[in-house]
């Protein structure tokens, strides 16, 4: 991987990569608190992520390291994934756990994550920690939300 450079790329990237965590956390918030909204209003996390895709290939055809263009390329394929199981197709995959479709969609959405955070530490501290913050908060409130969702059943 090179050096990553400062510049429209980067800014683009850091931009892309705080604005998906903040539309997690909404929607994982809404999912606990306003479940309705969340039922109305929850693909826009889907079509957030599938933003990845051409910002993934606008840096890839600008030669940028692979460092900025795969957690977006990830993320949009984690997009992809859910919208075509949740939405579309409306599979019940979560309980119980349907193996072929739970181990691609939870590693796009890991790694997506990953590699949407750890080149900001060296391009940019200050988003590196707003990320982690960002990622924790959706994270909790996610694993709340299925944990909820099990006790009802």
């Amino acid at each position: 991987m090179g050096m990553i450079e400062d510049g429209a790329a980067v800014t683009l990237f850091i931009a892309f990569g705080l604005a998906s965590q903040v539309c997690l956390v909404m929607f994982f918030a809404a999912r606990r608190w306003a479940p309705g909204l969340a039922d109305r209003f929850g693909w826009l996390a889907y079509a957030v992520a599938m933003l990845g895709l051409p910002l993934s290939a606008w840096l890839f055809a600008s030669d940028e390291t692979e460092g900025l263009w795969v957690g977006p390329v990830l993320l949009a394929a984690w997009g992809v994934l859910g919208t075509v199981v949740d939405l579309w197709r409306r599979v019940e995959w979560r309980t119980p756990i349907r193996w072929r479709v739970f181990v691609p969609y939870v590693a796009l959405y890991f790694w997506a994550q990953m590699f949407l955070w750890w080149p900001l530490w060296d391009v940019e501290r200050g988003a590196w920690l707003c990320f982690l913050g960002l990622f924790t908060v959706n994270t909790a409130l996610n694993l709340r939300g299925h944990a909820r969702d099990a006790r009802l059943r």
